[in-house]
């Protein structure tokens, strides 16, 4: 806040002023001076506020998600935290990725167009680690972070990729309903581009941690893409939707239904036999490999890595079957 004369501090300034001994014109051109930044007409904002904003809580959204499923899949202690939306060329953004580098490039229906899914060399190299059996520490040397990923490394992180952008759907699902798939990867951004270099495109950035590895990953979406569906990027839409599926879908009810559509994967197995490994190194067409299982022993059915139900062999229309005879309650794996 400036500083408050007194009364007499004015009257002295005053009477310097009539007696001319402070010169006025001179006083003026001491002041501060004014910062004039020039301004580009053809970088003007495409983006309003609201639609930064609803693309910001979307994304949030899929942070909270992407955390989870990274957890869960790595059996690390993983963190994905939003750092801003920001309205970009797409030149800019292609100038400032790195070499070598991870380009998912993505169909989103309805959106008119794909949209880039950039993941850093520190978090690829993180995701490749932990997936292999590593401690997710990633790529610490530039040795390591400077080199061109492998085409093992390459479709691993594809394998990766396909899994979790389904979340991008569940993020998108309070605004509208969005059908992600990946159409390729691309190690160099010549072969990613999905626009032309002078359109303006949102770039998410978010902070991906993998154990100790940290890294960035950004989701580039093109204004072109957008435009059909950007009425609908309203905070106030947003709330509202979000209120009403509130109201008419409990909470319980909905997870019970995602529960009920979760899969999980069946199997039927024989008692393990075991086998010396010249045994098996010499095994050829039309030798018989003698179980440790009696013929008219159960099975054991597992769900997941579970063994639940026993159950008897048999054939129905001609293809392998199982008729589940039994539960297999606690207490009996307990007792095992």
């Amino acid at each position: 806040m400036a500083e408050v004369l007194s009364q007499s501090e004015i009257d002295a300034l005053l009477s310097a002023i009539h007696s001319g001994e402070m010169d006025m014109e001179a006083t003026l051109d001491e002041g501060p001076e004014l910062k004039i930044k020039p301004y580009d007409f053809r970088t003007a904002g495409r983006f309003s506020k609201e639609q930064i904003r609803t693309l910001t809580l979307i994304y949030e959204n899929f942070a909270r998600l992407f955390t989870t499923y990274l957890s869960g899949t790595l059996r690390a202690i993983c963190q994905v935290d939003i750092l801003g939306v920001e309205e970009l060329k797409f030149q800019e953004f292609v100038n400032a990725l790195p070499d070598p580098v991870i380009l998912a490039i993505l169909s989103q229906q309805p959106f008119d167009g794909p949209a880039l899914l950039e993941i850093s060399p520190d978090v690829a190299y993180a995701l490749i680690n932990r997936l292999l059996g590593g401690g997710g520490n990633g790529s610490s040397g530039h040795a390591e972070g400077s080199r061109n990923f492998t085409e093992i490394e390459i479709v691993l992180l594809e394998r990766i990729v396909r899994q979790f952008i389904r979340l991008f759907g569940e993020a998108w699902e309070k605004v509208i309903a969005v059908d992600v798939s990946l159409e390729r990867i691309e190690t160099s951004a010549q072969f990613a581009q999905i626009v032309a270099l002078g359109e303006t495109v949102a770039v998410i950035t978010l902070n991906v941690q993998i154990g100790e590895a940290e890294g960035l990953v950004n989701i580039c979406l093109p204004y072109l893409a957008l435009e059909p569906v950007a009425k609908q990027l309203n905070t106030k839409l947003l709330f509202q939707i979000d209120t009403e599926r509130r109201v008419l879908t409990p909470m319980g009810n909905d997870i019970r239904q995602r529960i009920a559509h979760t899969r999980l994967p069946v199997t039927a197995e024989f008692n393990t036999t075991p086998a010396s490994v010249r045994d098996i190194l010499t095994l050829q067409e039309g030798d018989v490999i003698q179980l440790d299982h009696k013929v008219g022993e159960a099975l054991v059915v597992k769900i997941g890595h579970l063994a639940k139900f026993h159950a008897a062999m048999g054939v129905r229309d001609r293809k392998y079957a199982v008729m589940i005879s039994g539960v297999i309650r606690e207490e009996e794996l307990d007792r095992e």
